[in-house]
């Protein structure tokens, strides 16, 4: 075969493996056939996957980060809404960026912003009115329903199974107190 022609169907697996018209895989036996094995992917040589890598992580980061600045600072509470704007800001950067390369790190961040919301939800509620136990438990529900709810939307079990069993653990709580 020519190398004109070479050259336009590894251009053409190319395109397919970018638009995910074929799995990653298929494309890459593919390229590996035409190339004659010499081809090199310039995303690992720039470290194209540890950015996403990166990206997936970092959201991990924001939960102690987040809890420090709720719990062990004294900021005023238009520095603190900023900060948590900031915060979800990223997330949701974050997510969306991950969700639309389909990578695996964006259920991290999807945890890490059912986790903080939720952190924010009590320790909000906590400063307007005293916590209960029975308010607490009623926040936790109705978290938890959320997230059952979303899971269902989604098709995300991990929400699911952590919406129901934190239920079926609040439940158990309130009980126990009463």
């Amino acid at each position: 075969m020519d190398q004109q022609r070479k050259q336009i169907i590894i251009k053409e697996i190319k395109f397919w493996k970018e638009n995910r018209m074929l799995p990653e895989q298929y494309c890459d036996y593919l390229l590996s056939i035409y190339t004659e094995g010499e081809l090199r992917d310039n995303s690992q040589i720039f470290g194209y996957h540890k950015l996403w890598a990166l990206l997936g992580v970092l959201p991990l980061l924001m939960i102690p980060f987040v809890t420090y600045l709720l719990y062990f600072t004294e900021l005023s509470l238009n520095l603190q809404i900023l900060i948590f704007l900031s915060v979800f800001l990223f997330l949701g950067i974050n997510a969306v960026l991950l969700t639309s390369k389909q990578l695996i790190w964006r259920h991290i961040t999807y945890l890490v912003i059912a986790i903080i919301f939720l952190e924010l939800v009590v320790e909000g509620v906590g400063s307007f009115i005293n916590l209960s136990a029975m308010v607490m438990g009623i926040i936790l529900f109705v978290n938890c329903t959320l997230w059952i709810v979303i899971g269902f939307l989604k098709k995300l079990t991990y929400f699911i199974y952590s919406g129901v069993s934190l239920i079926i653990l609040s439940i158990a709580y309130i009980l126990y107190i009463m």
